[in-house]
This record gives structure tokens, sequence and C-alpha cells, in this order.
């Protein structure tokens, strides 16, 4: 697996009624087109344990997309595709059925089992 030096870590939820087409929008193609992006390697999308954990009992999930460098997730931040991705989430409705926290940082540490795949 390539080595990240940076995660990239998007904590949201959804309204109830919006899940299916939030999930859809991510998983048929936001996420390919954001790990296109240039230092991306990986992506994975994880329902949280704790989703009532949200005040208002909406699910909760994570993206956790892994990235070569700080420097290049700094650069995706400042991009064109950052801001087409923001515009594309709004004129779909969807920054009115999510709630996100997004926080990022080097990788300082990281271990693999010699058993694991993923």
């Amino acid at each position: 697996m390539d080595q990240a030096g940076a995660i990239y870590l998007v904590r949201f939820w959804i309204d109830p009624d919006a899940v299916e087409t939030v999930l859809d929008w991510l998983d048929r193609g936001h996420i390919a087109d954001v790990i296109d992006e240039p230092g991306f390697l990986w992506a994975r999308r994880v329902r949280l344990a704790n989703e009532d954990a949200a005040d208002n009992g909406w699910p909760g999930f994570a993206m956790i997309y892994a990235v070569d460098s700080v420097e290049s997730l700094e650069s995706y931040f400042d991009s064109d595709a950052a801001q087409r991705f923001a515009a594309e989430r709004a004129a779909k409705g969807l920054d009115t059925v999510i709630r996100m926290e997004r926080d990022w940082g080097r990788v300082e540490f990281a271990a693999e089992s010699d058993l694991a795949e993923v």
C-alpha cells in the first residue's frame, strides 16, 4: 500500500430522508473524483458505530482519505476542484441535508499487519 503522509477525515451526518441520495452521490462519482486529485491515494467510507451521537438523530459516517503529503492536501483545499465539489454539493441541495466536520493532519506513525489486506 502506498504510504500516506497525511490523512483527511470528514465526519458527516445525513438527514435520514436523504441518506440514499447522499451515499449514491458519494459512491457513484464524488469519491472517485476526489481520489483522482493529485496526491490522493485511497478513500474509505465508514458508517459510525455511534450514529445516534448526532443531536438530531441523523446517522453518522466518516470519509477517510489517505494523501501523500499535507502539502498535496493543502493544494487540494486551494484548488478549483475543491471549489467545484462544494458548488456541486450546494447545487444538488446536499448542504441542507448534511452536517460535516473536517480534520486533517500529518501521519506521524504507521503500522501494518503482515496478514492484513486493505
